[in-house]
């Protein structure tokens, strides 16, 4: 064999979906998930683990460079489901946890996107279980809500869809209670709370149902 060639040697199956350990001639061994491979090279790999020996698989410049690029990715998922089992993730969050591990920005994306695809990381989610969490210890109004939600990189599309999903008038109502108990003055005229709480993100429905119940 030429001494530039270099072959796959062998694929084998881990213990993992869609998981391979593939051997080269020159004695390097990569994992690899396939999610990271390009189409073409997924084919192979599936193609050559069943009758890798009557069809020996060279392995070109690029292909190499795929293949390390694939397990990269693998350390980058491995690391990124570690923090998901830890805690519930955002999309950005998670993007800045791993660059800050040391993790290259081709893989992050890689990665991040892959496992959004299969909702291991999922805004809308993250963003219900974190304001359910807020209704129920704070008395934030529902813009302070949507501003902190696009604060930790919730998209602005998704916070207020999130918002308008928890806000149920009964939860709302309960809501501008807590918020008005908090942070309204009492020497306030009927016209300057009305406007605040407006202003605040409160539905006009919401701010009558309160001055109807405070006025008996």
């Amino acid at each position: 064999m030429d001494a530039m060639r270099v072959e796959i040697t062998s694929i084998k199956a881990e213990n993992a979906p869609k998981v391979y350990r593939i051997a080269l001639s020159d004695g390097r061994l990569f994992s690899i998930k396939t999610a990271y491979l390009k189409e073409d090279f997924i084919s192979c790999v599936a193609l050559h683990s069943i009758s890798l020996a009557s069809t020996p698989f060279e392995i070109s410049e690029d292909k190499d460079a795929e293949l390390r690029f694939a397990c990269a990715c693998l350390r980058t998922e491995r690391a990124a489901l570690s923090l998901i089992a830890n805690a519930e993730q955002t999309c950005l969050g998670l993007e800045y946890k791993l660059k800050a591990r040391g993790h290259t920005s081709s893989c992050v994306k890689a990665v991040v996107d892959y496992l959004s695809s299969i909702e291991a990381v999922n805004d809308e989610r993250y963003a219900g279980l974190w304001v359910q969490s807020r209704l129920s210890l704070k008395s934030d109004s529902p813009n302070k809500l949507l501003a902190k939600l696009c604060a930790k990189g919730i998209p602005c599309g998704t916070a207020k869809k999130v918002l308008k999903a928890a806000l149920d008038v009964e939860t709302e109502l309960a809501l501008v209670k807590k918020f008005a108990a908090k942070n309204l003055i009492d020497s306030e005229s009927s016209r300057t709370r009305r406007q605040r709480l407006k202003y605040e993100g409160f539905s006009a429905e919401v701010v009558q149902t309160l001055e109807e119940e405070e006025h008996g």
